[in-house]
This record gives C-alpha cells, sequence and structure tokens, in this order.
C-alpha cells in the first residue's frame, strides 16, 4: 500500500497535507479541484476509513494513522465556515 500525500490549501492560504495510508485517497481527490468545507471533510473521512480497512485486510489491524488524520481534519475543518474552500494542490 502505498502511502499517499495530497498537499491543499485551506481558505486562509495555509498549505497542509493529508496523510493516507492508501493510494485509494486518489479516487475522491483530483489536483485542482475546490471543494468546500463540509465536502472535503466528508471525502477525506470517507477515503481514511477506507484506507484504514484495505490496512486491516492486508495486516489484520486498522491504521491508527488513517484514524488520528481524519480527526486532525475534522478539528482543523471545525477553524472554518463550511461554505469556505479547499483547494487540493497536489497528490503523491
Amino acid at each position: 500500500m502505498p502511502i499517499t500525500y495530497v498537499q491543499i490549501e485551506w481558505p486562509d492560504n495555509q498549505t497542509d497535507q493529508v496523510y493516507s495510508p492508501s493510494s485509494v485517497i486518489e479516487d475522491y481527490f483530483k489536483v485542482g479541484e475546490t471543494l468546500r468545507i463540509d465536502t472535503f471533510l466528508e471525502r477525506c473521512n470517507s477515503s481514511l476509513n477506507e484506507a484504514s480497512e484495505r490496512v486491516r485486510k492486508k495486516f489484520g489491524y486498522a491504521c491508527t494513522s488513517a484514524e488520528a488524520e481524519s480527526y486532525r481534519i475534522k478539528l482543523k475543518c471545525e477553524d472554518y465556515e463550511v461554505s469556505k474552500i479547499v483547494k487540493i494542490i497536489s497528490i503523491k
């Protein structure tokens, strides 16, 4: 499972990256895409849950790093109104 990072830009122009233990996150985000905070959070949760399940299937346990990343993103999203926009800068 290749670790994948999604480089993003928050509504206040800060850059950040979302860690995923699986490239499945590429199914949820596209470079150049702009998403409302609520949509971004929903896709993060879905992709990181799927990534964690892939780890569980392969190794027999969930990925706690994916769970922690999902929680971190949730907390960060709470800093912004849901109508604000997150931009996907790159995926690597």
